[in-house]
């Protein structure tokens, strides 16, 4: 198989990713086929995505706490960044949906102004106003089919290809989350919501071979639309923005689970609401998945580093491989800066 390395954010060493499943989805996705087999489909649908689910993370375990403790090794995962420790944990699905002391561990960038990632997870910057990025626009995001028919604000952040579109400066982020990873997702800015809206689908993969080799696939998946109204009163001020959460394979609900404090009184979100940046917005069941968050690149500009970062020639991605140009994914954490209000 292809390597697929990235950036690690906090060394900007490069990295390899070990991907789950490579082999298996490399066989599902095969370029060989124009269309989806009958064993991807099936595997995509929510049935099977839901049993896949619990036999690999509700099933009932012999030793419990040692198939824990070694899956968090296997991952890497640090049991001092979580809210409970492993001991307060009785199936495998405690440990993907565990919940950290993001407060102490992820903190929140002093500047109000900047967007921050929504997620931890491995990140891609596009920007409709870099020329060399636009076949990104058409080809692999398909704005117009990611945002729904039915959403009021499509054509507001359509992509630049289309004539049409009201904004003409498009950027954003890609934040790919692996099964590793913390998996709430939290608010990129601070603001109103005006449309929140979820849009029924399937739960292709998020695996890197899988979406260069199935373009549009998330615009496919079930996923979870927040519009946010950032210029308001204690609003980041960065004009509308889009929050994107997509599911993916074993991913069969994304939870919406709104707390302004810490993990406290944890409620939905609904149009009308204000949302604190920085504050968890929902949680991903097991599996792999994705948030997107899309603003009008006239009023915050993206981070030279991760801009940087994905220009970079010395690594292999799959991504890049694709695009015939480097496009490499940077490592990201949660509450960090991506954007800055210009």
């Amino acid at each position: 198989m292809v390597v697929h390395q990235y950036v690690e954010g906090i060394r900007r060493t490069a990295s390899n990713e070990t991907l789950l499943a490579d082999q298996v989805i490399n066989f599902l996705y095969h370029p060989s086929r124009e269309e989806p087999s009958f064993l991807l489909n099936a595997l995509a649908s929510g049935t099977v995505t839901n049993a896949l689910a619990y036999w690999q993370f509700d099933r009932t375990l012999v030793n419990a706490q040692r198939c824990i403790e070694y899956a968090a090794h296997r991952m890497l995962i640090r049991e001092s960044e979580t809210l409970t420790g492993f001991a307060a944990m009785r199936t495998l699905r405690d440990l993907f949906e565990r919940k950290i002391r993001y407060w102490d561990v992820r903190p929140l960038p002093d500047d109000v102004s900047s967007i921050v990632s929504p997620a931890d997870g491995k990140l891609l910057p596009f920007a409709a106003f870099e020329r060399d990025m636009l076949p990104v626009k058409s080809k692999f995001i398909r704005i117009d089919d990611l945002l729904g028919a039915a959403n009021p604000w499509r054509e507001r952040f359509a992509s630049t290809l289309n004539h049409e579109s009201h904004v003409n400066h498009l950027a954003g982020v890609i934040v790919r989350l692996t099964p590793d990873v913390y998996h709430y997702t939290h608010a990129p800015v601070s603001g109103r919501i005006i449309a929140r809206q979820t849009i029924e689908g399937r739960f292709h993969s998020c695996n890197p071979t899988a979406l260069v080799r199935f373009p549009g696939s998330y615009a496919l998946n079930r996923r979870v639309v927040t519009v946010y109204d950032t210029d308001v009163d204690c609003g980041t001020n960065v004009g509308k923005v889009v929050q994107v959460d997509v599911a993916a394979m074993m991913i069969g609900e994304i939870q919406s689970r709104y707390s302004e404090r810490r993990y406290e009184a944890p409620c939905s979100l609904n149009t009308g609401d204000f949302v604190v940046r920085g504050s968890p917005v929902s949680m991903f069941r097991p599996g792999s998945s994705t948030s997107i968050v899309l603003w009008d690149g006239t009023r915050a500009s993206l981070s030279g580093e991760l801009i940087a970062n994905a220009a970079r020639t010395d690594l292999r991605s799959r991504f890049s491989d694709w695009l015939g140009k480097p496009w490499v994914e940077t490592q990201v954490l949660v509450r960090q800066s991506i954007a800055e209000r210009t």
